[in-house]
């Protein structure tokens, strides 16, 4: 029986030595701060004078060189964000003179203490830091407060035994104290608070882990701190509503920036009356009616159009399969008229030192041809733009560069206010940008009118059918009459200008005999038979859908990559929770 209880006694001795070893091992190993003392002295005109005693045990195995300080620099207090400064006067290693390295940045201030080629033993460092802040002083009607953050919740280890205390002016009281602590945000307090005189004193109930701060807020009666300066009360109203005044001046600033200009060059001329013209604007393409309409090249519509022309004026045929497109050169004895100077361009690119079929295949580019588009597209930019409508587009980028440049002002030189106005003041400048950028193009007196000869024959094309019927209403002389050879020469007209279904259907109303026994020499697909029961609109929407299928096929494929994106943080001050007070920051080693 003895021996059974003394073997007991020796096996619960035993483990609880290897559970004592084995946590006093972890404790030892971990990376934390053992110790933190914070005193934070403020002075009658609102400045502080902090001194950080840090007790910093590395892990067990791991390369550290030193301990670094982050704070803040910029700081909210109410409505209104402030830029801090702080200046350092005095870092200590185990009582010596450590080297410090500053690696600030816009948001905040960083301070490295040690040497990169110095590393630090397993025993315990010890280190002092001494800095000073300016006014930190949170004035209301009733009473001045204190709020600081005396451990940072950035800080990415533990501190095990925090302990500090605030030093008011002498003769102060304490009017009002509150504490916090945990993650930022957190309302938790794990602070025991003492007051002696005009020193209140704190010191945490538990280990604070990483990311955990601390806050402590000290009210006092007013009259304890100096009154703020007439100097400084006026910057702080120029701090406060300087970006709002900015603003209002440079809102109708842009705005009269834009009206002069755009009054000067952005005026569109007198535009010519538009009336339906039977005829296509002389010496003007399909192509070219599509670029100057439509002030741009939309999609491919204008190179469709003009492989349309070119299989209608026997240059080439198309041949529609399941799969692919074959644009197939045709012999001098199919041609038919004259190609205009957007049919040449792009018919000489196509067929370039080669006279073989065009093969379009889907999913399979061909350079070549993807080439020759890109001239055409160039050629028909080049030579319908400038001469018939002036972008000025330097106005618009001499616009929005005063835009960013104001901006960029009142963003660093004055507080960013949360309020309504100065926000609809900020979308107004950016619309005023938004609308002058379509406003300061406009047409030249010879881009008006042919503008509105193009209108006049889209006019005609969409709605031949009406005019015809009512000729004698309109005022002008008798329509044209349909035929085959009309209709398929402004068929590509019709399809540059968007309007070749109510054309299409116009020629089936006026010749359904012709329309039904249609099947052009220049188009074949591999449905076959006649499209008499399907209509002629089925046959050219077939054609244009293969058509736009087959340029696209054609292109290069795109590939894109995209790149990892960062984020920083930006500290935010308030009151009523942890981290809502001045320095803090972050505590950590390297």
């Amino acid at each position: 029986m003895l021996r059974a209880i003394l073997i007991s006694l020796l096996v619960w001795c035993f483990s609880t030595s290897l559970f004592s070893q084995s946590a006093f091992a972890q404790n030892v190993s971990g990376e934390r701060f053992e110790r933190a003392d914070i005193t934070v002295t403020v002075a009658k005109d609102g400045s502080l004078s902090i001194r950080e005693e840090l007790d910093y045990i590395k892990a067990r195995g791991t390369d550290k060189r030193g301990i670094f300080i982050e704070l803040p620099s910029k700081v909210r207090e109410g409505a209104i964000t402030y830029k801090r400064a702080y200046k350092l006067t005095l870092a200590t290693r185990n009582g010596v003179a450590e080297n410090i390295t500053n690696m600030s940045d816009s948001g905040t201030i960083i301070w490295r203490l040690g040497r990169s080629d110095i590393l630090l033993n397993d025993t315990l460092q010890r280190y002092v830091i001494e800095y000073n802040s300016d006014d930190w002083i949170v004035r209301y009607d009733d009473l001045d407060e204190v709020r600081w953050n005396v451990w940072g919740e950035y800080s990415p280890m533990p501190v095990k035994n925090l302990t500090g205390r605030i030093i008011l002016p002498d003769g102060a009281t304490a009017k009002q104290v509150a504490a916090y602590t945990g993650r930022f945000g957190s309302k938790d307090n794990d602070l025991t608070l003492r007051a002696e005189g005009n020193v209140i004193h704190f010191s945490a109930n538990r280990t604070l882990q990483a990311r955990e701060g601390a806050t402590v807020a000290v009210g006092v009666e007013k009259g304890v701190f100096d009154p703020l300066s007439a100097k400084e009360l006026k910057a702080r109203w120029w701090r406060a509503n300087g970006a709002l005044l900015a603003m209002g001046l440079i809102s109708p600033g842009i705005l009269l920036f834009y009206f002069f200009n755009w009054s000067k060059v952005g005026r569109d001329p007198v535009k010519p009356p538009v009336f339906a013209r039977y005829e296509a604007p002389e010496n003007y393409s399909a192509a070219a009616a599509h670029r100057i309409s439509m002030k741009a090249l939309h999609g491919d519509t204008a190179l469709i159009a003009t492989l349309l022309g070119l299989a209608i004026k026997g240059r080439l045929k198309i041949d529609v399969a399941k799969t692919e497109t074959v644009l197939t050169l045709l012999s001098r004895s199919d041609h038919k008229g004259d190609l205009n100077q957007e049919e040449v361009v792009l018919f000489s690119q196509m067929f370039k030192n080669r006279n073989e079929d065009i093969i379009l295949r889907k999913k399979t580019p061909n350079n070549q041809f993807h080439a020759a588009t890109n001239q055409f597209d160039a050629h028909v930019n080049k030579a319908y733009s400038t001469a018939y409508r002036k972008v000025n587009f330097g106005y618009v980028i001499a616009g929005v560069v005063l835009t960013i440049v104001g901006l960029i002002a009142v963003m660093s030189n004055f507080h960013t206010p949360s309020t309504e106005l100065f926000w609809i003041l900020v979308g107004s400048v950016v619309l005023i940008n938004i609308i002058f950028m379509f406003l300061m193009p406009a047409p030249t007196k010879k881009g008006a009118q042919i503008t509105s000869e193009i209108e006049g024959f889209k006019l005609y094309l969409e709605t031949a059918e009406k005019l015809r019927l009512n000729a004698a209403d309109i005022g002008t002389d008798q329509v044209p009459p349909m035929t085959k050879e009309r209709y398929e020469s402004y068929l590509p007209y019709a399809v540059a200008l968007g309007v070749e279904k109510p054309w299409t259907k116009h020629f089936e109303k006026t010749l359904p005999i012709d329309a039904k026994d249609y099947r052009p020499r220049h188009y074949n697909h591999y449905r076959g038979g006649s499209y008499g029961s399907r209509g002629i609109g089925s046959m050219q929407k077939d054609m244009i859908k293969a058509l736009s299928s087959g340029v696209a096929s054609a292109r290069p494929v795109q590939t894109s990559s995209s790149g990892g994106s960062s984020s920083g943080r930006r500290f935010s001050g308030g009151g009523g929770f942890s981290g809502g007070g001045g320095g803090g920051g972050g505590r950590g080693s390297w």
